[in-house]
């Protein structure tokens, strides 16, 4: 019967033991993992000096393929709370405009409609984030500010002689969004937000003509140059930037 104690007692010591080593793990951005009992302190800074050997990202947003938009841009971390981002892009067609210029707004603007080919053009964009949780470039959430400009540019075939013209956007606006840190030097960008939109263009129009050679049907274009074709009006965006960490110059 002692016997039975004592190896009963023998086998509650061991397991008793065994459980008090069992330790918390969780995640950290430079893929190790570190134990959350004892030096919590000494791994919650190594984790925050792994966030500052990274502080640069350069990205590309995905999102506004279909708005001929090919933005680049560099996001630098100044602080755990404060992030800032600038960006050059180039455009093309603007397929998602030209949709809903057709089949919603319906205007007399042809710059969509008349016989052209695409140049290339320009964007420029900035923003600052804020991080209420402390956590940028860590799965942090953020609300932000931004600026954006975009210029789309068309060659169109006149009555005498080419030319061309542009359609620009200016946005300003609001954002919320978060950061999702895949691995050591992967990050992905998921946002979106409202802007006070200025649309500035020069009218181009259409107009039916008979070649007096050929006696051929011809559609030319022409810029109206007596009629107002700025406007103002609410602008909506989502972007999903994809990004690569840069480590910090030693």
């Amino acid at each position: 019967m002692n016997a039975r104690l004592l190896l009963a007692a023998l086998a509650v010591t061991l397991a008793t033991s065994a459980t008090a080593q069992v330790t918390v793990k969780r995640y950290s951005v430079d893929g190790t993992t570190s134990t959350t009992s004892g030096g919590g302190r000494n791994a919650e800074r190594n984790r925050q000096r792994q966030l500052d050997r990274y502080p640069t990202a350069v990205k590309f947003n995905v999102a506004p393929f279909f708005a001929g938009h090919y933005p680049v841009s560099v996001e630098y971390r100044l602080s755990p709370y404060v992030t800032v981002e600038g960006g050059l892009g180039l455009t093309t067609h603007n397929s998602l405009d030209a949709f809903i210029n057709e089949a919603v707004v319906w205007d007399n603007n042809a710059f969509y409609t008349a016989d052209s080919r695409v140049r290339p053009g320009s964007s420029q964009s900035a923003n600052i984030k804020v991080f209420p949780g402390g956590d940028s470039y860590d799965d942090g959430f953020y609300l932000g500010f931004f600026i954006q400009n975009r210029r789309y540019n068309k060659l169109f075939t006149g009555a005498d002689e080419n030319f061309t013209s542009f359609k620009q956007n200016f946005d300003q606006g609001l954002m919320i969004g978060t950061q999702l840190r895949s691995s050591e030097r992967i990050m992905v960008d998921l946002s979106m937000g409202l802007s006070n939109r200025y649309v500035n263009f020069p009218l181009v129009l259409e107009d039916y003509t008979i070649d007096p050679v050929t006696g051929q049907e011809r559609y030319v274009a022409r810029l109206d140059e007596t009629q107002n074709a700025r406007s103002q009006n609410l602008g909506f965006f989502v972007g999903i930037k994809l990004g690569y960490l840069l480590a910090a110059a030693r």
